[in-house]
């Protein structure tokens, strides 16, 4: 009996929580829960661990005791989306047809299609196989620093079986670009698109791209998702997205600091110009960042 209770348990939540906080509850990932949200770890922060972007609420209490039981030092998240443009937005494309790009576009879509052929590939495969194109694409990246092969190999070894779904760009039979995304019930979110700089020419990003959006959005309707605005580096991803039909969802920034931290960003948001200029170091950077959202928070506090 008490077997099929606990079945019965499983069998519910699995029902009721988003697939990927599932996931990350049966591998023993961190997961907290305060104000009604499951809550994932960050490198050392938290934000909400649905994979779907979604307003949150909690109280300051609740949020000051999470970051207590976490030790982490911040919550990122957001409380409502907004009619006006702010400071802080995620993008997303729930409706994509082909035939309604500009024209310039469909003609690199389908020079892309000439050049490489895309497919569903797994997560097995990419473990054993994509590791060469991924640290290829790091070279793109300013201060970009990936994994190790070890760690890469993890990641795809653990996705096995997961709400996910991955995609292969191809010249010929070598990997030249690839995707993860989750998929959720009602969304899709594209949490990986690495390309091989070396394979540019060949339009790999178009091709990628194209099939996502016409598998997730067009076919299944399922909303597809592409992340918030980078805070911690620029980056065009965003841009190329918006030329697929990606649009900004503006949103406010709220930041729960602990304590320690708060006072720290307190004192130094006044020196935010001074700070911005001092040379290039770790640190330095993680302290821009922090204060580059604390402006964004500020800013979206006055809207």
């Amino acid at each position: 009996m008490a077997l099929n209770c606990v079945s019965e348990v499983l069998a519910s939540e699995a029902a009721v929580l988003d697939p990927y906080i599932l996931w990350q509850k049966q591998h023993s990932l961190p997961l907290f829960s305060a104000g009604g949200t499951w809550w994932r770890r960050y490198r050392d922060i938290l934000i909400p661990a649905s994979g779907k972007p979604e307003p949150t609420l909690i109280e300051p209490s609740e949020a000051q005791a999470l970051l207590r039981e976490s030790r982490t030092y911040l919550l990122r998240f957001f409380t409502q989306s907004s009619d006006t443009p702010t400071e802080f937005w995620h993008v997303l494309c729930d409706d994509y047809d082909f035939e309604k790009l500009p024209g310039k576009m469909r003609t690199k879509i389908r020079r892309a299609y000439k050049d490489c052929t895309v497919r569903e590939i797994q997560a097995s495969w990419l473990m054993e196989n994509g590791y060469d194109c991924y640290l290829a694409a790091f070279s793109r990246y300013k201060g970009g620093k990936p994994a190790s092969k070890d760690v890469f190999q993890k990641e795809c070894s653990r996705a096995v079986g997961g709400p996910f779904g991955f995609w292969g760009a191809f010249v010929g039979e070598t990997l030249v670009g690839f995707a993860k995304c989750i998929v959720g019930r009602d969304y899709a979110t594209m949490v990986v698109f690495k390309i091989h700089p070396a394979y540019t020419s060949s339009r790999p990003a178009y091709a990628l791209q194209d099939t996502v959006l016409q598998t997730y959005v067009t076919n299944a309707g399922k909303p597809l998702n592409n992340g918030f605005r980078a805070l911690a580096h620029d980056t065009n991803m965003q841009d190329f997205v918006l030329q697929f039909g990606f649009r900004r969802i503006y949103t406010d920034l709220r930041v729960v600091y602990r304590p320690p931290l708060r006072s720290i960003i307190g004192m130094l948001y006044p020196f935010t110009s001074i700070v911005s200029r001092l040379p290039a170091s770790r640190p330095i950077e993680y302290l821009k960042t922090l204060l580059k959202q604390e402006q964004i928070q500020r800013s979206c506090l006055q809207v």
